[in-house]
């Protein structure tokens, strides 16, 4: 089952703002790992993790974020500064307007304008969720597939990013899982981070997302990139039968 809901085991605000000052270190910003916290805490986390980052590296985070992204991801600042109703009721009526708003701000290749950044960081998970279905409805084809790839624009990888949380958190996190088991090593914080607090939430249609897409089991994947106790950890958490 898939959900837009913040995860049920939220990992304690130390362990995200650890995670975030990793991310804004080296010679490249994590993007990726900064979204997959941001985007999937409420306003109340938000402004928790933004105090505890605070206190822990005296520095402010939304200066940590600027330092960083260089203009790249201003929609983070927002993301993290602004406050989002998280009820349940949905206005049919405004999710049609602000579905048109997104065309045309898309379709002018505006992707970060004041409009769209305001419809993504004030709006409650189940409004964008009803504007992103009434985009659908709309205009024949979902929001993503009028948001092509262009690696020359971080800005626009980032919107994609945040909105693929929003409207499909099973194949985002089947992407951010294979990228993570993919390459030259294991990214093992970013592969903790998927399993552990999608456990208990939608973690049975990302294996299913993960198989569909490359043919093999998550649970084999990990086995083959891990080892010890935090391959027993994983495949735990996976529900693997020993």
């Amino acid at each position: 089952m898939a959900t837009l809901s913040v995860p049920a085991a939220v990992p304690a605000v130390a362990e995200d703002c650890e995670q975030l000052r990793k991310a804004f270190a080296g010679w490249g910003t994590n993007e990726r790992l900064i979204v997959s916290i941001l985007a999937h805490r409420d306003a109340a986390q938000r402004r928790a993790i933004r105090r505890a980052y605070a206190e822990a590296y005296g520095e402010e985070l939304l200066r940590a974020i600027g330092d960083e992204i260089h203009g790249k991801f201003e929609l983070l600042v927002p993301l993290v500064s602004a406050y989002r109703y998280d009820g349940p009721e949905v206005n049919t009526s405004l999710a049609h307007s602000e579905a048109k708003i997104l065309n045309g701000k898309i379709n002018e290749k505006a992707y970060s304008d004041d409009e769209i950044v305001r419809i993504l960081t004030t709006r409650s998970k189940a409004q964008l969720l009803a504007t992103f279905n009434s985009y659908n409805d709309q205009f024949s084809h979902p929001i993503t597939k009028d948001l092509k790839e262009d690696p020359k624009n971080e800005f626009l990888s980032t919107l994609r990013a945040i909105i693929r949380c929003f409207t499909c958190p099973d194949r985002y996190f089947e992407k951010v899982v294979r990228l993570a088991l993919g390459g030259v090593g294991t990214d093992e914080n970013t592969l903790t981070r998927v399993i552990t607090t999608r456990a208990e939430v939608d973690l049975k249609v990302i294996k299913e997302a993960y198989q569909k897409r490359n043919s093999v089991p998550l649970e084999k994947a990990v086995s083959k990139e891990t080892s010890r106790d935090y391959e027993d950890m994983m495949l735990a958490l996976l529900g693997a039968e020993y």
